[in-house]
């Protein structure tokens, strides 16, 4: 996958066209799927713009942040939808500033999986009709092609193409087959509930960003990649996943506890795959976690 570098003048010019002012000063550029360059305009607005490649899904996700911030959930307000930029595909949102990167409590799980909850539930609408396909590499855990791992999109090398530790791709295919044994409705859910994503004003979200990455998968799926990410190790996730359960008001049975956990394992193990095929030492998951969260998700 090609990163996208976007000059100034092009990006002037296609802000003056879709947006009907153009750029006066730049504040900020990140990304790393993706160029983000946050922007004031000419009319005074200051706006995030997203470049990447295009992707039929993104449509989707800008349906789900429209429905987040309409809804008042803290998504920033999405101004335009994927829309060309030469070869590539542009949004914009408009910029939230301010919070802290973590609440008051710290790293306590529990406003995480209030998020969370409060985003599934309010998204909850358009779980059936909105296409999310294909979710990013990373929650692919269902992905069509040979091997255990989805392959990243920044990395060429095909993940099967490289022998990873027995127990990491032992610990994959167990994962896989016992996501797949859970059926239930699907939700809508954050692909990358990282604690970058967010920032804070107390113990209240006061934005989530990065909804490029909404997916849909069963509430457990859902629920175990945030797991994962907020909370990664199996005490913190335990906690997250009490606190989840809590705060949606019901108890998770126990395939569908196992299936968290699973994809939890997953995940964790796909970003071990990453690292095994850049040529990294295996930093997301020991072969005693493997082990221990394996017996969670009742393999």
């Amino acid at each position: 996958m090609d990163f996208p570098r976007v000059d100034a003048g092009p990006l002037d010019r296609w802000c003056a066209r879709h947006l009907g002012s153009g750029i006066v000063a730049e504040r900020f550029r990140s990304g790393r799927l993706s160029a983000v360059i946050g922007a004031v305009l000419a009319d005074g607005r200051e706006v995030v713009v997203k470049v990447r490649e295009p992707a039929a899904r993104l449509e989707g996700c800008f349906a789900v942040q429209r429905l987040l911030h309409a809804s008042g959930y803290p998504a920033p307000e999405p101004i335009l939808g994927p829309t060309a930029f030469g070869r590539w595909t542009a949004g914009v949102e408009a910029m939230v500033e301010g919070g802290d990167e973590l609440p008051s409590s710290g790293r306590d799980p529990r406003p995480f999986a209030s998020a969370l909850e409060a985003l599934v539930r309010t998204a909850r609408p358009l779980a059936a009709g909105v296409d999310l396909e294909p979710k990013p590499s990373w929650n692919r855990w269902d992905h069509p092609g040979p091997g255990v791992w989805a392959t990243a999109e920044d990395v060429e090398r095909p993940f099967h193409s490289v022998a990873g530790p027995d127990w990491l791709e032992r610990a994959g295919r167990g994962a896989r087959e016992r996501i797949a044994d859970w059926r239930a409705p699907a939700v809508v859910g954050h692909g990358d509930w990282h604690r970058n994503n967010f920032r804070w004003r107390g113990e209240e979200l006061h934005v989530a960003h990065d909804w490029d990455s909404a997916i849909t998968g069963t509430e457990a799926v859902v629920v175990g990649i945030a797991a994962a990410y907020v909370a990664p190790s199996v005490e913190e996730s335990a906690a997250f996943l009490a606190a989840y359960q809590e705060l949606a008001g019901r108890r998770f049975g126990r395939d569908e506890l196992e299936a968290s956990w699973a994809t939890g394992l997953w995940l964790r193990g796909w970003k071990s795959k990453r690292q095994v095929v850049t040529g990294e030492p295996i930093r997301s998951l020991t072969e005693d976690e493997a082990i221990r969260l394996s017996a969670l998700a009742g393999l």
